[in-house]
Formats: structure tokens, sequence, C-alpha cells
């Protein structure tokens, strides 16, 4: 079962359970990080060689939240997608506007509302860079408390989990973070943590491959992972 799947399923238990009022925002990953690095997008949309590149990059994205959402599907979850470049609005590689009524309508249909990282309108740069995080750092202001499934544990420090991070400690432990082996145009780990700071609510960063933990997590419970707050 690949990780898709897998979080669709935790999501899928997770409803079953009663949990209600989810909205997911996943990242682009390597379909959207290869084609803005192959097009140079990462300071914004100009060429015609850029603009073709900013639709590939759009296509490759929407192809993977379908992906996402076909999972979803299957297992059970009222799932609605949509594209973010048609709501969001950013200057500078910062989102300025965010047209948040698909997604409450969406809440009220008890729908859960799948959003993701996107090339997106930008008012100095043509088009620009909108992360996940990015998005996750916008609604979740609202939210009651935010879970960030990655591929590792927690926030690593020298192998071992940084069990809490607060805007104390966050420099000394982002000093730690190593580069990750994949390009990540939108900040790796401490990128994630800078956004969803943001938020100034309760975050956990937890690793998806162990589904059993983000369940826990969705269900108010105790898990392995990093706490932000």
């Amino acid at each position: 079962m690949g990780s898709i799947a897998r979080l669709a399923a935790v999501v899928g238990k997770a409803c079953k359970s009663g949990v209600r009022g989810l909205v997911i925002v996943h990242g682009a990953g390597s379909f959207g990080h290869a084609p803005v690095l192959k097009y140079g997008l990462q300071n914004g949309v100009r060429t015609a060689a850029q603009k073709k590149g900013c639709r590939i990059t759009q296509g490759a994205c929407a192809k993977l939240s379908s992906n996402v959402v076909h999972a979803l599907l299957q297992n059970g979850v009222g799932a609605v997608s949509i594209a973010p470049h048609g709501i969001v609005k950013s200057k500078g590689g910062r989102i300025a506007k965010l047209n948040k009524a698909p997604i409450t309508r969406a809440l009220s249909r008890s729908a859960v509302h799948v959003l993701y990282g996107d090339m997106v309108p930008d008012s100095l740069l043509g088009f620009s860079v909108c992360s996940g995080d990015q998005i996750v750092a916008h609604l979740g202001k609202r939210a009651k408390f935010i879970v960030l499934a990655t591929n590792v544990d927690g926030v690593l420090v020298h192998s071992k989990v940084v069990p809490q991070i607060t805007r104390r400690n966050f420099a000394q432990v982002s000093r730690h973070l190593s580069g990750s082996a994949h390009p990540d145009v939108t900040g790796g780990m401490a990128g994630k943590m800078k956004e969803v700071m943001r938020t100034g609510k309760r975050a956990f960063i937890v690793n998806a491959k162990k589904p059993s933990r983000v369940l826990a997590l969705l269900l108010g419970k105790q898990a392995v992972c990093t706490r932000i707050n």
C-alpha cells in the first residue's frame, strides 16, 4: 500500500470515528518541484518558456491531487478538491488573498476539502510557488489543531525527535536541521515549522509511514511526534 492509500485509510477511519471539519492540504512533492526547478519558476513567471512550465506544473499538481481525492473516495471520505490557483492571489510569493467561500461551503456539506501546493497568480511575479505549508498557515488560524504528516518521526536533531518546539527554542533547533536529499523549493522542515507557527495553533509533526500515529492525533490522543506551539 502506498503513502497516499495509507493516509486515505487513516482519514477514512477518523471520519468513521466521528471526526468532522477536516481540511486536507498536501504538498506538490516531485510532481510540482521537478518542473518548478526545470523551468526556473522559483522567482516568478515571465518568459514564454516559464509560462509553459507554469501550466505544466499546475497540471502535474492537479493530477497528484486527483490521485489523493480518488484514494479518499475509495475510503468513504466525501472529498472535494479545488485548485489553489483559482482561489489564491499572491504578492511577492506570499498569499495576499484566499477566497475561503468554497471551503466553507464544502464544510457545511460535511465534505472534506483538499487543497495542495500550486502555482498561483502573483501581482508582482506573474505567477509564484504557493506551498501547501503556506496554505496551512493561512487557513490554520481558524483550526482547532494542525497535523503535519511527513516521512520522519518529527523534527529530528542528531537522529532524535524533538518533543516540543516553541518560539524560544526554534532558532536553536533550526540550526541543526540538514538539507533534504530531495529538492524542496518551499523550505523543507524549517519552512514547515515557520509556516505553522504563524497560525498560533497547536500543531504536530508526525510520521505518515506510521498510520496509527496519525490516526491517534486526529482522534485527540498522544503519539510519537513533535509538538509545535
